[in-house]
């Protein structure tokens, strides 16, 4: 090698371990971090997933089950030190019973990472339809796993909140205009309930509109109300009672639509929850 070219050799070697340094030091972790906010998020989820279905097991009650096969359901959750405990249940009865229909989270509180406060709601027959609330003291810890610490506790439940209303900033839509978007509101669900295939629905959408019929599974009975706000598009709420086919029962829909206006037509852009 030229000994001219030595110096510029050199020189791009320094600069190449300077940024691999550089590139190093950014992706450690910073000193005093217990945890980055990627581990508490997979910790959190761990937590909630391992007491919702602990919770689930645990108020399964079955006063004919033998004590080992209760062991056996619960002991993916808990603690193997604490299984015993937890999983004992004294059956007054063999023929008791409570079946859980469902179990939610109500809310999660960290204590001290990695323990965390896990409120489950459970809703079970008993044989009356009965709502518990469970406190579950459950340790997570990411590349290790989840497990119930002790026992839960038993809570009362708490009551559903009031959602305030909704505040809408474009302008309500007039009487007259809800009595113009009426027939084409009622025609577009009777469409988009027993239409077979989208050339149904081409008479009451746009062309860019990408919505499917549901073919028949459930019939459109009747408009009870249509409300809506803005000055086109229109964002129209439809309250409709819908059929269902193969059982005949009736129940309340409300479908939230975007509604524009052309050559004095209104269709259909798009639905929305």
């Amino acid at each position: 090698m030229p000994f001219r070219l030595l110096p510029k050799v050199l020189l791009w070697v320094m600069l190449t371990v300077s940024c691999l340094g550089a590139i190093a030091t950014l992706q450690r972790p910073e000193a005093g971090m217990p945890f980055s906010v990627q581990s508490q998020t997979e910790q959190q989820q761990m937590a909630v997933t391992t007491a919702v279905g602990f919770a689930r097991e645990w108020m399964a009650w079955d006063g004919s089950e033998m004590p080992e096969a209760r062991l056996q359901r619960l002991k993916t959750y808990v603690n193997p030190e604490m299984l015993a405990r937890i999983a004992d249940l004294q059956a007054e009865s063999q023929t008791a019973r409570q079946q859980v229909i469902a179990a939610e989270l109500v809310s999660l509180v960290s204590s001290a990472s990695p323990h965390f406060t896990v409120r489950v709601r459970v809703i079970a027959l008993n044989p009356e339809r009965v709502n518990w609330e469970l406190e579950v003291p459950v340790w997570a810890q990411t590349g290790q796993g989840a497990a119930v610490t002790g026992p839960p506790l038993i809570r009362l439940p708490q009551t559903s909140p009031v959602v305030p209303a909704q505040e809408n900033a474009e302008t309500a839509i007039s009487a007259d205009m809800k009595q113009r978007l009426r027939p084409m509101i009622e025609s577009f669900l009777k469409a988009m309930c027993e239409g077979k295939d989208a050339a149904s629905l081409s008479n009451y959408v746009t062309a860019e509109a990408k919505l499917l019929p549901l073919a028949g599974r459930i019939r459109f009975a009747s408009l009870d109300r249509v409300e809506g706000a803005g000055a086109g598009p229109y964002v129209v709420a439809a309250t409709f009672i819908a059929q269902d086919a193969a059982s005949g029962f009736r129940f309340a829909q409300v479908w939230r639509l975007t509604v524009i206006q052309e050559n004095g037509k209104f269709f259909v852009s798009k639905t929305a929850v």
